[in-house]
């Protein structure tokens, strides 16, 4: 606390007591913490060789000792100090150590959830092994790096394949489940009655007022019942077998990148943003100079401008965020010469950037442009995972398409858009509308599919994402909310998912501090868990009728023989 508020003198004497009181105690572990924060405290006042000295202290003390919480910290404060009065290939070496001791702990953690719990406050060191690495000049190494901190636990997912059925679980378990599952369906139920909707959008728009009682209830209800999914997990035996995903080396992105390909990784840190632009013969690591704190409130700026467009003073204001937002980020990486000769952009964003619809940044000029006006653009998790779903086959109904408007009543914009997709696909084509596409109806289609297209609802849960669903139709037991944690259930060889409803790519970061290493819960995640190869998905909400034309246009690329990254930049394009 006192170091928090400045007061380093007394954080530093508080320290010393504690470090005096536990070498009395004989407690090495908590001598090696103590030590840990004084180094700190040192490291943050430039002080790197008093810092140095300090977590080496900390290091020799432990002595070997087991200290998971502990010992990845000093390493990682050791290589601060050391990169701190220029020393970069020993501060690499040290962070590699932590790095290193983060994933051997983490590795022994069965569960993903349990596993991000550990990881949530050690990305850093990730970023800062990239920069340590990027500053001795080794490129393709901090891609690498970078690659780590938001890869590795979407890579375990993809590595350790399905969920294990729950019928291996106890029944008292089961049984649990099945009364969470209807108190949650009914406490929404009561949420849903008392809220009202937006006409026109795909998604209830639920008031901040209303049923604070009920909301109350329904969030303790799902957050026991996340518990419990945790406790099903841990019972069945083959969540005890992890498969570790490998990071993809740099020289395998190349060589899987086209000619008229790029991949642009961003990452941000608390001092500076930079992009490693890979190329089928090179990475290269561009400095944006603009740290997280300025790109936040940029982006936070450009979307609470993007959502009013109807407004003709908000017009003007967020084009003028958009172009500011393109010159931070792309402007740097077309100047370096990167770009020429560039058809398709792939982009792996970073923290806040997730955010951000790239494909609607405005390059300045004579005639301004929107960014997908000049290319395709491709989202990706990450370089590895790109290259991992780059590897699945689609199944023997890839040409075949399932199209859901469960709300066809409600939106009849969306029974024109799966009326459409029949139309221009014909017999491979099932379309189901109304009461028939069910929740059992999709379990059942799915995994035939080549393209599974759900025009709903969608409800973005920014308190519990395991909780986030699209709306299906109920029948019988079923509720009909298709709900994040009931997908990673889910058996697909889709080609591509289309989620055609409202904020279905938003994630747990909606409305928390992003975890610097992207380790997200929510539908996209899902979806490609459970085997999609792509997820076409909305950052925001979407009107009903716009987004069925959008569809249409896509869909008419599509069967004509476009990619799926073409048909959506075509139809964008003509939007």
């Amino acid at each position: 606390m006192q170091q928090r508020e400045g007061d380093t003198a007394s954080a530093r004497l508080t320290l010393t007591r504690a470090l005096d009181t536990l070498r009395v105690l004989g407690d090495a572990v908590g001598e090696a913490a103590a030590l840990a924060m004084l180094g700190d405290l040192e490291s943050e006042g430039g002080r790197y060789l008093t810092a140095e000295a300090l977590y080496q202290r900390g290091l020799g003390r432990l002595g070997g000792r087991p200290a998971p919480s502990v010992t990845w910290r000093l390493y990682a404060g050791l290589g601060a100090a050391l990169r701190g009065r220029g020393a970069v290939s020993d501060a690499v070496r040290a962070l590699r150590t932590a790095v290193d001791e983060i994933e051997r702990v983490s590795g022994a953690v069965s569960l993903e959830d349990r596993r991000a719990d550990f990881l949530a406050d050690k990305w850093e060191v990730y970023a800062q092994l990239a920069l340590a690495e990027r500053a001795r000049g080794r490129a393709e190494a901090a891609f690498e790096a970078s690659e780590r901190l938001r890869a590795r636990q979407m890579l375990d997912l993809l590595a350790r394949g399905r969920v294990a059925s729950a019928s291996e679980a106890p029944d008292s378990l089961l049984a649990r489940e099945q009364d969470f599952r209807r108190r949650i369906a009914a406490l929404t139920r009561r949420l849903e009655e008392a809220g009202t909707g937006e006409v026109g959008l795909r998604g209830p728009a639920w008031s901040d007022t209303s049923a604070a009682v009920v909301r109350e209830a329904l969030a303790g209800a799902q957050e026991a019942y996340t518990e419990l999914l945790r406790e099903l997990s841990e019972a069945q035996p083959r969540y005890a077998t992890m498969v570790r995903g490998e990071v993809a080396p740099a020289r395998e992105v190349m060589a899987r990148l086209s000619r008229d390909e790029v991949l642009l990784e961003y990452l941000v840190t608390d001092s500076t943003t930079v992009v490693f632009a890979v190329t089928a013969d090179s990475v290269t690591v561009v400095d944006l100079d603009v740290d997280r704190a300025a790109l936040v409130a940029l982006v936070d700026f450009a979307r609470g401008t993007l959502t009013r467009p109807e407004r003709a003073a908000s017009r003007q204001v967020w084009r003028t965020a958009m172009r500011r937002l393109y010159d931070e980020l792309l402007a740097p990486v077309e100047a370096s010469g990167l770009l020429e000769g560039k058809r398709r952009l792939l982009l792996a964003p970073h923290g806040e950037l997730h955010y951000l619809p790239f494909a609607a940044l405005i390059r300045r000029g004579t005639r301004e442009q929107f960014l997908i006006e000049r290319y395709e653009v491709d989202y990706v998790p990450s370089a590895s995972v790109w290259a991992r779903l780059s590897d699945r086959r689609a199944g023997p109904g890839a040409e075949s398409i399932l199209a859901l408007a469960p709300l066809a009543r409600t939106l009849p914009g969306s029974a024109a858009e799966v009326a459409a997709i029949a139309r221009i696909y014909g017999g491979r084509a099932r379309v189901l509308a109304g009461a028939d596409a069910s929740e059992r109806a999709l379990r059942e289609a799915a995994g035939r599919a080549g393209i599974v297209h759900l025009a709903t609802y969608g409800v973005l849960n920014k308190h519990n994402p395991l909780f986030s669903f699209v709306e299906l139709a109920p029948e019988g037991a079923d509720d009909g909310r298709l709900e994040v944690h009931e997908v990673f259930g889910l058996h697909l060889t889709a080609r591509l998912v289309v989620l055609s409803a409202c904020q279905t790519a938003l994630a747990s970061g909606a409305i928390v501090d992003i975890p610097p290493g992207d380790d997200w819960v929510g539908l996209v995640r899902a979806f490609l868990f459970a085997g999609a190869r792509g997820v076409l998905a909305t950052l925001w909400p979407v009107e009903d009728v716009a987004t069925a034309r959008l569809m249409e246009r896509f869909y008419a690329a599509l069967a004509a023989g476009r990619s799926e990254t073409e048909a959506i930049a075509e139809a964008q394009r003509s939007m």
